[in-house]
């Protein structure tokens, strides 16, 4: 006859096994319960910090330009004196400072050439300056003295020649006691009578060189009298 099951020795160990199964499960059950319920009471929260600190942030700078302007108005500056036509502005500024100004009556200027002429006689200046102090003596010692007329007639002729290159004449006439002295010079001549190109005097210690220091000299201006001056 056949044992129960349950009088087997097997059947018991199965058993066991099978009950500390189902214990397990039901332990991890409640395991399982207890952190869900703990997860439900303290949820972990995650923190997103936001960044409170404004980035730092390198401007970029416009690069400082200062605006270009633009004159309103020309610069003053002096016409190179070697072009044509010759500016009368110029030479009637330039005239106004020769030697025997007071008494020069009227400068002319042509597209190249000067022409520079002194009153007849005391009466027509004091004509034209009737509120002038100066006397007929000052006017009589002062183209009386030396040779006053021939430093006029050479040196301020040769002055205008050097201060304007293109100058191709240059003529001047001084009445005085009766007569008129007066010269009428090309270019060409002065040159040849100082020996130099005047395009050369480009400074003054050139210009004393070549002509004040070495021609300026009370003989010479009697070879420029005898050589270009007229009287009549």
């Amino acid at each position: 006859m056949q044992k129960p099951v349950y009088k087997k020795w097997w059947f018991w160990v199965l058993l066991i096994l099978l009950i500390g199964g189902i214990g397990s499960l039901g332990n991890d059950k409640e395991l399982n319960d207890q952190t869900i319920a703990i997860a439900t009471v303290n949820p972990v929260e995650e923190v997103v910090a936001v960044a409170t600190v404004e980035p730092t942030t390198t401007p970029i700078s416009e690069p400082t330009v200062e605006p270009t302007v633009q004159s309103t108005s020309e610069p003053t500056q002096t016409v190179a004196s070697d072009q044509l036509p010759l500016s009368k502005d110029e030479v009637l500024t330039y005239t106004a400072n020769l030697t025997g100004k007071t008494f020069i009556k009227e400068v002319k200027v042509g597209t190249d050439s000067i022409s520079v002429i002194f009153f007849k006689d005391f009466n027509e200046y004091k004509d034209a300056n009737p509120n002038s102090g100066i006397t007929k003596e000052d006017y009589v010692d002062y183209f009386a003295t030396g040779d006053q007329i021939n430093k006029l007639l050479m040196q301020e002729t040769t002055r205008l020649f050097k201060q304007f290159p293109s100058t191709a004449t240059v003529d001047m006439t001084i009445p005085y006691d009766g007569e008129t002295y007066s010269v009428d010079l090309t270019k060409g001549e002065i040159e040849s009578f100082y020996n130099v190109d005047f395009s050369s005097i480009t400074s003054n210690d050139i210009w004393r060189e070549k002509i004040s220091d070495r021609h300026f000299n009370k003989s010479d201006r009697q070879d420029f009298i005898n050589k270009f001056v007229t009287i009549d």
